[in-house]
C-alpha cells in the first residue's frame, strides 16, 4: 500500500465526511483537490474533492475485483 496519494491512485472517499461511495482513480490533482474518474475508462464522476478526504485503497479494491464475475471470466 502506498503512503501517499498521487495521480493514478485508486481511492475511496472517507465515508464519514461524504456520501460518495465506491472506488475511483485519480485523474488530476490541483490545489489540494482531485478529480475522480472510473477505474476502467476516463469518465470523470466527481471534481474538486479535497485530497485530505481520500483514502488510498488499491489492495482493497483489487481483492474485491478478483471476486467479481467479470474478473473470473477473463
Amino acid at each position: 500500500m502506498k503512503n501517499f496519494i498521487e495521480v493514478g491512485s485508486i481511492v475511496k472517499v472517507n465515508s464519514l465526511t461524504s456520501t460518495i461511495k465506491g472506488y475511483y482513480r485519480i485523474r488530476s490533482i490541483r490545489g489540494g483537490k482531485a478529480n475522480l474518474a472510473a477505474i476502467f475508462g476516463g469518465f470523470i464522476y466527481h471534481k474538486g474533492i479535497p485530497v485530505k478526504d481520500l483514502i488510498e485503497c488499491e489492495n482493497e479494491w483489487y481483492a474485491q475485483w478478483q471476486q467479481s464475475e467479470s474478473y473470473q471470466c477473463m
